[in-house]
């Protein structure tokens, strides 16, 4: 999933610089892809960097906030617009609202003013990303209907956009047939709903293969047991394909035949290409044919497919923006809903659940819990759901998969927060001799104040204050045992304004008074 990309225009450099500190190191999922000093600059901008969110002060020179707004408006409607005001400017700010803007920072801004914000805007985004995904998904599935019915010669829209529309998919594109082996097919004896199982893993084993290649390529289920693969030209060479048969084989148990079908072929000439290279297929290797029920079936089989790798996708967007947005009890919540719906489902719909399931949990550990380890199955389970597995069996390996994802998301976690935990000792360490609130190192590390001061006791054990002043006590001793400074001096040293508290404090941790603790340094010993 992408981050979220924000562009700053603020007039003042010290202002934009802290801004952009706050977002390189907070944990929200947004980069700054440029700033600018004033809205006309901006403007130029938009079009190169493209942000997803525009944080803008209202007051600057040659075209302020609100003009700025306006253009924005006019040319990127969509466009997430967060306002930056003084209040002496709240005027200028309610204008900038009713141009449809997200929200308001008033400044001078805390960090936990931004992230409130922010949060906010992060919703908004995943919310947009998510239909993004939904609409690209519709038009996929659209596509792949003309592509399919265009194959095998069926009806569809034959109108002149609908052939633009695949000549335009189709140019600087090659075709390559995939044909599973019927009898490994034949020897296992699917039904229906087995066949859709395969057909899922398969297509999810060699677009993950792909998409680990870097290529830029889609699978198309055209019958129950063919797939047409669109990619560009020259790139999935021998290497590739020896690829795809291996994992076809060690996952399923399945040989795969992997055939060239040409390039730059047009909508008219789909037909012809594929009964040519499906009868190729045919004559070679002791590959059976294919029943007319079988065929018949396809639509509903290719429309299934598409919908199901749509689901995983919109999956994988859930489960990350729960994680960016730091929502662990909706992450958990969406989890159990997953595992009822699975559970209430038809055992041909369970198996496919599961796995999608497990394939989104896959994905969402490679982007995001340990992107170092990139393998190219790294999304595809070990051991997939078996066409011959019960309900039971389903649902237990289902929940397996979530218990495994939760451990692994807890230890990342505990990881996250050992790290924020070990900034916030060292900034302490640093600057115990100062006033060193609770606050101030909260925003240190970037964190609301209450969530750092929970996650601080239950990381270290201690209290916030109490750990400050056991470092302060710790500090004062070391002073005494081995300096001449008098008792006020190292008070001031390590951060107390009166001696005398320094005192009863000291006294509460060493059972003694700093002069006892000295003069006992002295004792023999």
């Amino acid at each position: 999933m992408p981050k979220g990309k924000v562009l700053i225009v603020e007039d003042q450099p010290n202002f934009r610089k802290g801004l952009r500190k706050m977002f390189e190191d907070g944990q929200q999922g947004w980069t700054v892809v440029g700033e600018a000093s004033n809205g006309q600059d901006a403007l130029a901008l938009i079009k190169q960097v493209q942000p997803d969110l525009v944080l803008t002060d209202i007051r600057m020179p040659i075209m302020d906030g609100i003009e700025f707004v306006g253009h924005l408006r006019q040319s990127h409607p969509e466009l997430l617009v967060i306002i930056l005001t003084g209040y002496k400017n709240f005027e200028y700010a309610q204008a900038a609202v009713r141009l449809g803007a997200l929200d308001l920072l008033i400044k001078p801004c805390t960090e936990q003013d931004v992230q409130q914000v922010m949060s906010k805007a992060s919703e908004r985004f995943y919310e947009k990303y998510s239909k993004q995904q939904q609409q690209l998904g519709q038009q996929r599935r659209q596509q792949d209907q003309e592509l399919r019915s265009a194959l095998l010669n069926l009806p569809y829209t034959h109108s002149t956009d609908a052939e633009k529309s695949l000549d335009s998919m189709l140019s600087n594109k090659e075709l390559w047939l995939l044909q599973m082996n019927n009898e490994d097919l034949a020897i296992k004896d699917y039904g229906i709903s087995d066949m859709r199982l395969i057909q899922f893993a398969l297509s999810n084993i060699v677009e993950e293969l792909l998409k680990g290649a870097g290529l830029d390529a889609h699978l198309l289920l055209v019958e129950h047991d063919r797939f047409v693969l669109v990619s560009e030209c020259h790139t999935v060479d021998a290497a590739i394909q020896e690829a795809i048969r291996q994992a076809s084989w060690e996952y399923l148990k399945i040989h795969l035949n992997i055939h060239p079908m040409g390039a730059d072929v047009s909508a008219t000439q789909l037909a012809e290409r594929y009964v040519k290279f499906k009868e190729a297929a045919l004559s070679s290797g002791g590959v059976l044919g294919t029943s007319g029920s079988e065929t018949g079936n396809g639509s509903s089989m290719t429309m299934t497919l598409s919908l199901n790798q749509s689901k995983v996708n919109e999956l994988e967007v859930q489960l990350m923006s729960a994680i960016l947005m730091n929502q662990e009890e909706s992450l958990q919540q969406l989890l159990d809903r997953l595992l009822i719906e699975l559970s209430n489902a038809s055992l041909a719909d369970m198996k496919i659940q599961a796995l999608s399931l497990s394939i989104a949990l896959l994905g969402t550990i490679q982007k995001q819990l340990a992107p170092e380890e990139q393998t190219s199955l790294a999304r595809i389970p070990g051991d997939m759901p078996q066409t011959h597995w019960t309900a039971e069996e389903v649902c237990h390996w289902a929940s397996e998969q979530v218990a495994n994802f939760l451990l692994l998301f807890n230890n990342w976690q505990a990881s996250k927060n050992d790290n924020l935990i070990e900034r916030a000792v060292k900034y302490i360490e640093e600057h115990y001799n100062e006033e060193c609130r609770l606050t101030d190192v909260a925003f240190h590390i970037h964190l609301n104040a209450s969530y750092f001061s929970v996650l601080f006791k239950k990381s270290t054990g201690e209290s916030f204050t109490r750990f400050v002043t056991r470092v302060r006590m710790d500090k004062a001793a070391i002073l005494l045992r081995n300096t001449d400074m008098k008792i006020f001096e190292i008070a001031c040293a390590i951060g107390f304004d009166e001696p005398n508290y320094f005192t009863n404090v000291f006294k509460q941790q060493y059972l003694m008074s700093p002069k006892e603790y000295r003069n006992g340094r002295l004792a023999p010993g």
